[in-house]
């Protein structure tokens, strides 16, 4: 039996009698996207008698200071009274005909708060809720390159072919000319690069000018390709060669690689080189023009070069910065701050413990970074809402919201389907409807990240994005969309960092907020640095696997993280398509590997009914079971409503765990 009271002025007073709508009022335990169970109820009251009367004095008599709390409790079996529920009561939507009090309840339990300002998109200065350990970013090795372009004339009509017009030599041995080359637009680090390029005009052999020079020791791949020959016109030229050769700090030149050319010969020379450098610091390349003449009289002459490609090729490494990071459990509590505008004090948790009985280490080792943090801005801030934390901790480790009271706890939705039975129903139930929720029924998942566009060929190695995967069945067309709206892909990350001293240049991706696996095995006083728990031998696909980062944070680890829900309608996922890099292999898992669910939390059933039981589940996790023409059923609360109007039970709606005959 339940109780009504009215809480003002800290003294209660017993209205179970003066509640007119008694048969209107319903108290309801729903778990409305197969998370936590979260109570509601009707907001509506009607009062009578000594409730008005009490109602009214407060109202009368402190105007829009008025308060009061209507508190409901139910009897137990020692016929003693727990408090179900309370709420208080809005007197701005007071109003009265003399007999009747119509009062509504101010809902502003944490569940009603979210669920108004979810969506809203809130700002956070980085500096104030910043973690006390920074993040200490190594960077990515990355492939670069930078081609050029040969300065020479071009012959009209005939792009590919250009010509060096040298003049006439004045003595007998050789003579170099430095060959004209003019860089041209490539991908070359955002900073801290190894190497400075620069343009080479056409010199005389007193000035043999660089074309590319090392600022630290560093192995390059010179590509380059094209035939050369002299043409007619030329007196007393026995030969003619293109050397490269190595210019030392303190000015002293090696030769390379020589490349000769008849000069009483018809047929160009062909050159075609991958040739691997190692650069020491200061020290240079050159490309000259060698003639030799047989007359101090000869003549001007001109060579020949077609299909000149030109293209140095380095691997480098930035060197290391600190970044600002936060918790993820620090942003959620600033969220539950400003949702609630700091009139009450919400808590919000994380449940580290999985089903399986491990711990959830991935989630505890993970950091949340802005992208301005990336960049260094200095008055970095953050961008999120309620919602995008949530599908976040959804998608990425398959974690819910369970909201209680003045708390919110994330925890991973297996521990929210207990196979432990905490109802027994029996068989003194109503109103038996089984059918099956379509809703559930998936023929795809869509699982990840949005993919990214970037300006580098790097990019096409980042396999954080989307991937699809199909369910093999074929009665709806639903769509289960695990994507992140937060970013896990270490190049996104490497490009922003690249972009720090550009205070006044923005980003497409300023706003964005980032996610980072760190080892916190290192000790308390020093950075974080990136979690790279793989060797290369685990890895696979990827261009620089000694230095990625994040990879626990793949599109695989992520149906992982949420297959028991998945496999409510499906056994198998077989992949369908990606728009990222799709050869990756981690740990002997590929990326587009099909994927098996021998098990799932739940089926896709849901069944009806209703009882005389009254009784509210301690634990809501837990299983409901009853009998029905013979078969046991057991399920999990999806919706429990008790009218609390007297001689009235309880409605079910059970997300079915299984029937057995």
């Amino acid at each position: 039996m339940f109780k009504c009271e009215l809480l003002i002025r800290d003294r209660r007073y017993d209205v179970t009698d003066d509640l007119k709508n008694w048969d209107d009022f319903e108290l309801s335990h729903k778990r409305p996207n197969y998370d936590g169970v979260v109570r509601s109820y009707s907001t509506s009251f009607e009062f009578v008698n000594n409730a008005f009367i009490l109602l009214k004095k407060e109202y009368r008599s402190k105007y829009m200071e008025a308060s009061a709390t209507v508190i409901f409790s139910l009897r137990n079996n020692n016929w003693e009274y727990d408090e179900v529920f309370r709420c208080a009561l809005d007197f701005s939507t007071y109003s009265e005909d003399g007999y009747v009090v119509y009062i509504n309840a101010i809902d502003n339990t944490l569940a009603a708060i979210i669920k108004a300002k979810k969506s809203i998109q809130y700002e956070y200065p980085i500096k104030y809720i910043k973690n006390k350990r920074e993040l200490y970013y190594d960077s990515l090795s990355m492939n670069y390159s930078k081609p050029y372009v040969l300065g020479g004339n071009t012959v009209e009509n005939d792009a590919s072919l250009q010509y060096v017009t040298v003049d006439a030599a004045t003595y007998t041995e050789a003579e170099r000319y430095s060959l004209p080359l003019y860089t041209l637009d490539g991908e070359l680090p955002g900073r801290d690069s190894p190497l400075v390029f620069q343009d080479v005009p056409f010199e005389s052999k007193e000035d043999i000018a660089v074309f590319v020079r090392a600022l630290f020791d560093i192995d390059i791949t010179l590509k380059f390709s094209f035939d050369f020959y002299v043409g007619s016109g030329h007196d007393y030229l026995k030969n003619a060669g293109v050397i490269l050769g190595g210019r030392y700090e303190d000015g002293r030149l090696v030769e390379l690689k020589r490349w000769m050319c008849d000069a009483n010969s018809t047929n160009p020379t062909h050159v075609s080189e991958n040739l691997k450098i190692r650069l020491y610091k200061g020290q240079g390349l050159f490309i000259v023009l060698e003639l030799w003449y047989s007359n101090i009289n000869a003549h001007s002459t001109t060579v020949f070069f077609r299909d000149f490609q030109l293209k140095t090729e380095f691997i480098a490494r930035a060197s290391p910065v600190n970044i600002d990071i936060v918790s993820p459990v620090t942003v959620l509590n600033n969220l539950l701050n400003s949702m609630s505008e700091g009139n009450v004090e919400y808590k919000g948790y994380f449940n580290y413990d999985i089903a399986d009985g491990s711990r959830n280490l991935k989630l505890e080792r993970t950091y949340i970074m802005a992208a301005e943090s990336a960049r260094g801005l200095p008055e970095a801030k953050i961008y999120t809402s309620y919602k995008k934390f949530c599908d976040w901790m959804e998608a990425e480790f398959g974690y819910v919201p369970v909201i209680s009271g003045n708390e919110v706890t994330f925890t991973h939705r297996d521990n929210l389907f207990a196979n432990t039975v905490v109802n027994e129903l029996g068989m003194e139930i109503n109103d038996y409807e089984l059918a099956v929720n379509d809703s559930l029924i998936y023929s795809s998942v869509k699982v990840g990240y949005d993919k990214q566009d970037y300006d580098s060929v790097n990019g096409r190695d980042e396999f954080r994005f989307t991937n699809e995967f199909s369910t093999g069945l074929k009665l709806t067309d639903n769509t289960l969309s695990l994507i992140s709206p937060y970013r896990a892909d270490a190049y996104g990350i490497e490009f922003l960092v690249q972009k720090r001293g550009e205070d006044t240049t923005d980003s497409d991706s300023d706003n964005d907020v980032f996610f980072v696996d760190c080892d916190d095995s290192v000790p308390v006083d020093q950075p974080l640095p990136l979690y790279r728990p793989y060797t290369e031998d685990q890895l696979s696909g990827l261009l620089s696997p000694d230095t990625m980062f994040n990879l626990n944070y793949s599109p695989r680890f992520m149906l992982e993280a949420n297959k028991k829900y998945i496999g409510a309608c499906t056994g198998i996922l077989k992949f369908a398509s990606s728009n990222g890099n799709s050869d990756v292999s981690i740990d002997g898992v590929g990326e587009t590997d099909d994927l098996l669910i021998p098990e799932r939390l739940f089926t896709v059933g849901e069944v009806n009914i209703k009882t005389s039981d009254i009784d509210v589940p301690s634990d809501l996790t837990g299983l409901v079971r009853f009998t029905n023409q013979g078969e046991t059923i057991t399920g999990y609360i999806k919706n429990l409503s008790l009218n609390i109007a007297k001689e009235k039970g309880s409605t079910y709606t059970l997300i079915v765990k299984d029937i057995k005959s």
